[in-house]
């Protein structure tokens, strides 16, 4: 049986087309006596530019810089023809293809490596750390260079796209770049997916009221909105909206439908900030906590903001009575005597608190009870200091018209 052992030519792309172009006579000795008086300029130039030429080591290094840089560039310029990259050798001058090398590392790193949406300024430090990087720790393969510059290029695209459906939604720039283009794709897919006469970025009670209208059974899409809004778009945007369009269907629609999670929930904690939320007047605000915790908002009579009124919920919450926001004389007694009898329930509270409050508030409020509000309590509703008696709850009745709301007045006797 007869085996085949492919051979793998390792040697730089630089050697190979020095090598050939000598065997074919595409290459005369003076061609290579230019080069090596070239070759010691450039090799100083470099590890001047990273280090010192004072150095061995800097000039060793720089040597191998100077090898991958011309490789880079007459690999990925002649397309692997060994053929084009002797006659480039030939024609041109050692230090003008390690500087072709050098750009291409430069626009590499410029191009985006992700998708947010923020302004981008090239960092001159971080530029000379990629070259550095790419050009010695791990050099880049022209492969790879030309994956990552595709891979870029479609960041661009997105980026571009997601500016251009920012703009036909009235979003200024500055609204959007602390987001991601699919962040602000998938707020787009939705509006056009539902179709409304006014086809705008969402606020986050406009969001959840657009939720809502998806999980309706009578809702509908308007295909015909999409049309209208592409009349007139660039060709290529046209067929990234449309693409876009059938992804949000496929992956985002589905999530958005299931009744398993509320559409507070998607919007602060499934999707972590998937959707751009456009940013308005405090009377929205005010909207979306009316829209997401209805019953929040009658729990607490709209003072949600209040520590008094919040103790207040919690301490009857942990103590098995009903959620009120204010307590009578009576009331406060039967919290203090709960408390005296068995203690808090503090996994009462926060299912409470996960059952009502808005999601991001929920963690603020949980730290609220445990840290602080829970052992301070504890202490001061207490009857089990000898020193301080306490058999008429007097003391304790202090501490809670002065951390709760109570609605009494005069003696708490």
């Amino acid at each position: 049986m007869t085996k085949s052992v492919a051979t793998v030519d390792a040697r730089p792309f630089f050697e190979k087309a020095v090598r050939y172009g000598l065997a074919q006579g595409l290459l005369s000795q003076d061609n290579m006596s230019r080069m090596a008086a070239e070759a010691p300029k450039g090799i100083v130039q470099i590890a001047d530019h990273f280090g010192t030429a004072y150095l061995r080591t800097d000039l060793e290094s720089a040597a191998t810089r100077m090898a991958n840089l011309i490789s880079l560039y007459l690999e990925d310029s002649a397309n692997g023809d060994l053929r084009a990259a002797a006659i480039s050798l030939r024609d041109n001058t050692l230090l003008s293809h390690s500087r072709g090398g050098s750009e291409m590392l430069k626009r590499l790193h410029a191009m985006p490596g992700e998708t947010s949406l923020h302004s981008r300024k090239v960092d001159p430090l971080a530029q000379k750390l990629f070259v550095n990087e790419r050009s010695f720790a791990f050099p880049i393969s022209v492969a790879s260079y030309r994956e990552q510059v595709r891979q870029c290029q479609a960041n661009q695209m997105r980026i571009d796209f997601a500016r251009w459906l920012a703009r036909q939604m009235n979003v200024k720039q500055d609204e959007y770049e602390d987001f991601s283009a699919e962040e602000v794709i998938r707020s787009a897919m939705l509006v056009l997916f539902i179709g409304g006469k006014a086809l705008e970025m969402p606020s986050k009670s406009q969001f959840v009221e657009l939720v809502g209208m998806l999980r309706k059974k009578t809702f509908k899409p308007r295909p015909a909105a999409l049309d209208s809004f592409l009349r007139d778009a660039p060709e290529a945007f046209d067929e990234l909206t449309r693409q876009a369009m059938q992804g949000f269907i496929d992956d985002v629609l589905p999530r958005l439908k299931s009744t398993e999670k509320s559409a507070d929930e998607i919007l602060h904690a499934e999707a972590q900030g998937a959707f751009f939320i456009r940013e308005v007047a405090e009377e929205d605000v005010v909207a979306y906590d009316k829209i997401v915790a209805r019953e929040w908002v009658r729990i607490t009579k709209g003072n949600a903001d209040d520590p008094a009124v919040l103790a207040t919920i919690f301490l009857n919450v942990a103590t098995g009575h009903p959620a009120k926001a204010s307590a009578l004389l009576k009331e406060a007694k039967a919290i203090i005597q709960s408390y005296r009898a068995q203690g808090f329930d503090s996994n009462a509270v926060l299912k409470f608190v996960d059952d009502f409050a808005p999601f991001e508030q929920r963690e603020d409020l949980k730290a609220m009870w445990l840290q602080d509000l829970l052992p301070d309590a504890e202490v001061h509703l207490a009857d089990n200091d000898p020193q301080m008696p306490d058999a008429f709850m007097e003391r304790a009745l202090r501490y809670f018209k002065q951390n709760c709301v109570g609605a009494w007045k005069g003696s708490s006797r």
